[in-house]
């Protein structure tokens, strides 16, 4: 690039002005370049070896090695194989840190308020927690009804609509943790009819349940995705004496065109 293609680099023509892009930080460009390596991992390039940083990156062979030494010694990526470079478990815990931070509550709670309206119940936003389904965001029907889903409460992942569809997200190692972790309130035969339920739960994302979390209450749960991962559900909960078949299945299918609305305005914030 010449001098005077690097000037303007950071500018930009803007309805007649000229912005200037944020300055680059000074004196971290080692730090920089270990950064620029690690996020060159991805789904599609899980692996990286010494040829692909030299090819990627102007810097000399035992600069790449520098900054391999310094990813591993902070245990964010180790060898697989002889020259062949992974990511490490540690970067699981960003994983989880940076998804525990997303909050969704502010876009589901119109949408939850709108649900609501459409069906005359009591609307919920849920998601995953570790081992616990929280309700994050509530829209309470005119219908006062006592449940156990009221913001920031706790519940088990195996025990309601919602619940059951976050379960069903999880791999089946982590499924098999959770199951030991529980220790022995299943049998083998409730666990494997309970694995059935996830996969089938799983592959239509949607749910119901009656009185699996509160005595007389129906529940209805549809999955909320985002690029192919559940960030949460969306449920309506009501008293199951009040409502007919004809009721249920109006609000099956506003709980999915409500979790599909809240998809699409992640996605465009996005």
């Amino acid at each position: 690039m010449s001098s005077k293609a690097a000037a303007g680099a950071g500018l930009e023509k803007n309805g007649g002005e000229v912005s200037v892009d944020p300055q680059r930080t000074k004196g971290v460009d080692s730090a920089r370049r270990a950064l620029q390596i690690l996020l060159q991992f991805s789904e599609r390039t899980p692996e990286l070896t010494v040829d692909n940083l030299l090819e990627d990156h102007d810097i000399s062979v035992p600069s790449a090695y520098r900054y391999i030494s310094l990813l591993r010694e902070l245990d964010l990526i180790e060898e697989r194989e002889k020259g062949r470079f992974v990511l490490s478990p540690q970067v699981f815990r960003l994983a989880r840190a940076a998804e525990a931070s997303v909050d969704y509550r502010t876009m589901a709670q119109p949408i939850l308020d709108r649900l609501m309206q459409s069906t005359g119940e009591t609307a919920l936003y849920v998601r995953r927690v570790n081992d616990s389904a929280v309700c994050l965001a509530i829209a309470e029907s005119a219908h006062a009804i006592s449940i156990s889903f009221q913001p920031g409460n706790l519940m088990p992942l195996h025990l309601g609509a919602a619940p059951k569809l976050l379960l069903s997200e999880l791999s089946p190692a982590k499924l098999s943790g959770y199951f030991q972790r529980l220790g022995s309130i299943f049998s083998t035969e409730a666990q494997a009819k309970l694995i059935s339920d996830l996969d089938r739960i799983r592959a239509v994302g949607y749910a119901e349940s009656s009185a699996e979390v509160d005595q007389g209450v129906w529940a209805s749960a549809a999955t909320v995705h985002v690029t192919g991962t559940a960030v949460g559900a969306i449920s309506v909960v009501a008293p199951a004496y009040r409502l007919s078949a004809e009721h249920r299945t109006e609000i099956a299918e506003a709980v999915q065109a409500s979790a599909k609305e809240l998809e699409d305005a992640i996605a465009y914030q996005s």
